[in-house]
This record gives C-alpha cells, sequence and structure tokens, in this order.
C-alpha cells in the first residue's frame, strides 16, 4: 500500500460510505464471536491499518483488542486512536502464541497478500484462535475489476466466492457465513472501476477514497448496513458484490484430515 494512503485512509475513516459499512460489519461479526464468550473477547485486528475497527469495537466493550500491522505509518496512526496493543509485523506470520484469541478479523487485507502466501496466513490464523474461535475476513472480489484503486491500496489480486471458500476449507475452517458483499452498489462502482482500469503512465495511482462520490452519500451510507442484516445477522448469501464477506470457525475438535495445529 502506497504510505500516503495511510493519511487518506484515516481521514475516510470517519464518514466515508465505504467504511461505515464495513465497520457496522465487524461490529455484527464480532457479536457472532461472542456467542458462548465467557468475559471479554480476545479479538486481533491482523492487519488493522490506522485503527478505526479497534476504535469502533472498544466502544462497544466486552473486549480485550489488540492490533497488528505491517507499517509503521499505518501504527503510528491508529495510536492517535487510542492505547491500543499494537504489534508491527505481517499478517502472513502472526507473532502470537497458539490459541491465544477468540476471534481475528482480516479486513481487505489478505488481497494485499501474494496468492500463494494465503494458504500460509489462513493457517497462521487458525493456529492462534482457540477451539471454536472464529475468522472474520472481507476480500475485494472480482478480479475483471481490478484497477487504479487496487494498486493505490496494494491489492495483489481480487478473488471470487468459491476461491474463498477453497482457500478456508484448505485451512481447516468451517464456514459459517460466505456471501457477496456491496450489491447493491455494484453496477454503478463497478463501471466507475472498469472505467479507471487502465494504468496511466507517469501519475500514482490513488484510491478511490481520495474521491468523493459524486452523489447520493445519505443512500450509499446506508447500503451496505442493510445488506448486513441479510447476510451476517441471518446468514443468506447474496450473488454478486464488490467485496467477499466471511466468518469461518476453528472447529472445537481436531480433524482428522487435517495436521493439528
Amino acid at each position: 500500500m502506497l504510505e500516503a494512503e495511510y493519511a487518506t485512509m484515516f481521514a475516510a475513516e470517519e464518514g466515508h460510505w465505504w467504511y461505515r459499512g464495513l465497520h457496522d460489519q465487524a461490529r455484527r461479526a464480532v457479536g457472532l464471536c461472542r456467542e458462548g464468550a465467557k468475559g471479554p473477547l480476545r479479538v486481533l485486528d491482523a492487519g488493522c491499518g490506522t485503527g478505526k475497527v479497534l476504535e469502533t469495537l472498544e466502544h462497544d466493550g466486552g473486549v480485550d483488542l489488540f492490533g497488528l500491522d505491517i507499517s509503521a505509518t499505518a501504527l503510528g496512526l491508529a495510536r492517535r486512536r487510542g492505547p491500543f496493543a499494537l504489534t508491527r509485523a505481517s499478517a502472513a506470520a502472526l507473532p502470537f502464541a497458539d490459541a491465544a484469541f477468540d476471534a481475528v478479523l482480516s479486513l481487505d487485507v489478505l488481497a494485499n497478500l501474494p496468492p500463494h502466501l494465503l494458504p500460509t496466513a489462513l493457517a497462521d490464523c487458525r493456529r492462534v484462535l482457540v477451539p471454536g474461535g472464529r475468522l472474520v475476513c472481507n476480500l475485494v472480489a472480482f478480479q475483471a475489476l481490478y484497477g487504479e484503486h487496487d494498486r493505490a491500496v496494494g491489492v495483489v489480486r481480487r478473488y471470487t466466492r468459491g476461491q474463498v471458500a477453497r482457500l478456508l476449507a484448505g485451512a481447516g475452517f468451517v464456514t459459517e457465513r460466505l456471501t457477496y458483499a456491496n450489491t447493491l452498489l455494484f453496477p454503478p462502482a463497478a463501471l466507475v472501476r472498469l472505467w479507471r482500469k487502465r494504468p496511466r503512465p507517469g501519475r500514482a495511482p490513488r484510491s478511490d477514497l481520495a474521491r468523493p462520490p459524486a452523489a447520493g452519500p445519505a443512500l450509499l451510507a446506508g447500503a451496505r448496513p442493510r445488506e448486513n442484516i441479510l447476510t451476517v445477522d441471518w446468514g443468506l448469501p447474496l450473488p454478486f458484490g464488490l467485496s467477499i464477506f466471511a466468518v469461518a470457525q476453528k472447529p472445537r475438535h481436531r480433524n482428522p484430515g487435517h495436521a493439528p495445529r
């Protein structure tokens, strides 16, 4: 991710429709993770960026929060949001003990890793979860939409729901929620992404966060929370969208088909 984009992200996370929807999704998903939990939920945001999800979850209470990011710039901005326990490291190699967390969040992070590292990263997420713990992840969807925004924020490739399903199963997770997200906004947003798809020589790429929405901020802000009720709370899968959302559980008992971790 281009370092300059972190400052843009820090400002955008306060009100941009994309982040408002993502943060609502994260809160609802952590609510699922609370089922059966005794005491504060230990939550790792693996790829916490500038820390807005940590701040959001802290306001809800009942959680012990930990953040990790590979960028010193991002962690410096996250510290401005609160005195969180922050670690500088890669999301592909988590420096934590086995069974250290009840939930691991990976929000728009895994797609920034080279594809060959995803199985390793997911296996490490599984390792640091307690039996019955959950991984909550969000990834960008459809490689055909790869463009300037992705280059600016460090996306390596986009995925399909089927690819994510296979990756989670290969890492030994049991998938509880798996759906496309940002479905209502997919047609106009996809057209914009396709229009901006081609690299522009001599100019550094800029993310869509640097461009205010052209119209309908209230509509944009309200669309994804409504979808989140369907996909997170009710578990209904949507057929297409700009993102892929998943909640997957580490089995409580070891699956003989997978090596113990």
